[in-house]
């Protein structure tokens, strides 16, 4: 046999034996069955397992849609009127109308096709100085352009967070003549004695940001330091901190990057709301003297807002004559947000509206019917 004929003897036992090896592989496949639709699981989303279990928590905590059927207390009515009121009025100075349209030109043609802008913007009689007018828009166009920022580079919540205080800080919060300051509540505990109780879960949540009423001012430190001084161990709201549980809080903001779980955000909003409303009927439990009275449906609402990434959605939150709790909300006519020049000036004639409500009813509330108890 010479070197070619063996060559090609080599080759075709190599190749029949490869070929032999491949359809003893193939044989040997293993076989592969679909699994059928019914029987797929995903995994459950733990956020709507802790809704779930907040219904059935001790006292109950409900996130509910605002709804006709759904009984609203007084106070809430009250409020939610107000606010939309104020809102559904002129809120934007007339001057700012050539800025707007130069601004968002397809926004302001939204308007003027739907007749928006003759409710947006206050009469032409109304006057204000140049130097207001400029610094309302400064103020603006630099939230909108940090929002902007956040939103195209997907910063995350640390920096929506610095957006949501210079929003507030717009609305004047933190100014020397106001009674409310924000304070950062990222670090701080909610007391476990006013968290809601389930079985086989626990709620240790924490927010973002709260409306504190500050002890700073005058009028705040009037009536809470008598308290403090006849009840040196007694905390005026719900944290463990050492400067937030002595002055009482009625406002809360969970702040979640764009794109950012609401689910998670209102779980966390609704705890904070819930322990609130608990520490504030037992305060006044402590100090009221007609013991026959009704607590619950008599309790002002704790008032909150969700912030992922632009949009802002506004919740109200109460108890109901069984002591259960119920978060209201997102109101769609009080939604606002950051996408715009015009929604921020909207968003912070709304937060104006809400410290109104809290510096003025709500603490006449809290004086009256707790603080003043408890002298």
């Amino acid at each position: 046999m010479n070197s070619d004929t063996a060559s090609n003897a080599s080759g075709e036992t190599t190749s029949t034996r490869a070929t032999a090896t491949s359809a003893t592989s193939f044989q040997n496949r293993p076989i592969l069955h679909p699994t059928p639709p019914s029987s797929r699981q995903r995994s459950p989303s733990p956020t709507r397992k802790v809704l779930s279990q907040l219904r059935l928590a001790t006292p109950s905590l409900r996130v509910c849609q605002p709804d006709v059927r759904l009984e609203q207390p007084p106070a809430v009515r009250r409020l939610r009127s107000m606010l939309i009121k104020k809102l559904s009025s002129e809120v934007i100075p007339h001057s700012l109308q050539t800025r707007l349209q130069a601004a968002d030109p397809d926004q302001f043609e939204v308007f003027q096709t739907f007749g928006a802008s003759s409710h947006l913007f206050e009469d032409p009689t109304v006057v204000h100085t140049a130097s207001y007018t400029d610094g309302l828009w400064q103020m603006t166009d630099k939230i909108y352009n940090e929002a902007r920022r956040c939103y195209d580079n997907h910063l995350d919540e640390s920096a929506w967070i610095k957006v949501v205080n210079n929003v507030l800080e717009s609305a004047e919060l933190g100014q020397d003549s106001s009674m409310l300051r924000v304070h950062s509540i990222q670090t701080q505990s909610v007391d476990p004695a006013f968290l809601p109780k389930h079985i086989s879960q626990s709620f240790a949540k924490k927010a973002d940001l709260a409306l504190a009423f500050s002890s700073d001012h005058p009028m705040v430190a009037t009536a809470i330091e008598p308290v403090q001084k006849a009840n040196p161990d007694l905390a005026l709201s719900q944290m463990t901190d050492a400067y937030t549980s002595t002055v009482p809080l009625a406002c809360c903001l969970e702040v979640k990057e764009r794109g950012g779980d609401y689910n998670e955000a209102i779980i966390q909003l609704g705890i904070w709301c819930a322990a609130g409303l608990e520490r504030l009927r037992g305060l006044w439990m402590l100090g009221r003297t007609d013991s026959g009275r009704s607590l619950e449906k008599e309790l002002p609402p704790f008032l909150g807002w969700t912030v992922v990434g632009h949009d802002w959605k506004f919740h109200i939150s109460w108890k109901d004559e069984g002591g259960n709790v119920i978060v209201l909300g997102p109101w769609r006519s009080l939604n606002a947000g950051t996408g715009s020049h015009a929604e921020i000036l909207i968003l912070m004639a709304l937060i104006r509206a809400v410290k109104e409500w809290l510096e003025q009813e709500y603490w006449a509330w809290m004086c009256r019917n707790v603080l003043d108890g408890l002298k």
